[in-house]
């Protein structure tokens, strides 16, 4: 079949596929998860390699380019290495990451890069060693930054740094991820807290429009814009003057980015999801048990493109809105 574009009714065009690999994580953020006991606890069941692999390669024949593969933290996926050797070798997946906490890549960068995988997104919310541990409920910082370093020797580059931006709680460390990008070519983005799983009061108590960072970066140096990323991604980006890598702002809530929305996600247990803030999802496993797997699997996909949010409809700066948003399920079995 040849290659087509996937354009959905808003006239977007989709060619990105997030796939969160598993639910399971070593770290323990406490606005990713409801039940701190569940931490390394498979809460689904995930799919096998070859499931994963068939759902890329179906959505690649009809218009998928781009593949981010996503968790819990993804690296806990116990046939990591050969699912990122096999989706690189499919000729029209143009580019393959990943989002990791960073803990195992010390272990894992070069067999990743060998595979095949581009490049790394890491998310890190805060640079102080108590801070993190509370952030993340008992995690040593120093495994991550020992996992950023083996990322670049690896050449898993550019190096996204993913900062979700929690008032009260590392918003006085704005200034020290900025300075990050100084004097190495990392890219720091700093992310809206979402409201996703339900836990509405705290969010309403963590949550901080990025409006802070433009500040607080403005009184380090001049802050400029910079070239946006290829691809459509969500973040707007900016440099601060003489600076080798960029910030990035990422604003779901006070500025959002569903008009130019480029991507589906599946969920580690074959749930394929139109959009983050949505409970619709279509399942992909009894198609994946079919002979005729393909031809449903497409059939689901366009589905799904189907009843993607018109970006007129989904949420905008409204904190009520926000507040009322529940979700079918945790950031953890998502992927963000």
């Amino acid at each position: 079949m040849p290659n087509r574009e996937l354009i959905d009714p808003a006239g977007r065009r989709v060619n990105y596929l997030r796939l969160s690999v598993t639910d399971r994580c070593n770290l323990n953020c406490f606005y990713c998860r409801n039940d701190p006991s569940t931490c390394f606890k498979r809460q689904k069941k995930e799919l096998a390699k070859q499931d994963f692999v068939r759902i890329i390669k179906t959505a690649a024949d009809i218009g998928i380019t781009k593949v981010r593969l996503t968790g819990g933290e993804p690296l806990l996926y116990p046939e990591i290495i050969a699912l990122v050797h096999e989706i690189a070798s499919i000729p029209k997946i143009r580019d393959i990451s990943m989002t990791t906490n960073a803990i195992l890549l010390p272990q894992y960068a070069y067999q990743l890069k060998k595979a095949g995988l581009k490049r790394v997104n890491i998310s890190l919310d805060s640079l102080q060693e108590l801070n993190f541990k509370q952030i993340t409920n008992g995690g040593a910082l120093k495994y991550v930054l020992e996992g950023i370093d083996a990322a670049l020797d690896a050449g898993l580059t550019p190096l996204k740094i993913n900062v979700v931006l929690l008032k009260g709680i590392n918003d006085h460390e704005i200034a020290d991820f900025a300075r990050l990008t100084l004097d190495r070519e990392l890219h720091v983005r700093f992310i809206e807290y979402m409201p996703i799983g339900g836990k509405s009061e705290q969010w309403d108590s963590h949550f901080l429009s990025l409006d802070k960072v433009v500040e607080v970066c403005s009184k380090i140096s001049h802050f400029v814009p910079a070239e946006s990323e290829n691809g459509g991604g969500p973040a707007r980006y900016f440099r601060l003057q003489g600076g080798k890598g960029k910030i990035g702002l990422i604003t779901p809530l006070s500025r959002h980015f569903c008009k130019n929305c480029n991507r589906l996600r599946v969920t580690c247990d074959g749930k394929l999801k139109p959009c983050l803030f949505s409970e619709k999802e279509i399942d992909l496993v009894p198609a994946l048990k079919a002979t005729n797997y393909k031809e449903l699997l497409i059939k689901k996909i366009l589905a799904a493109l189907k009843v993607k949010p018109d970006p007129r409809l989904v949420a905008t700066a409204s904190k009520d809105r926000a507040r009322q948003f529940k979700g079918n399920r945790k950031m953890n079995e998502i992927g963000g």
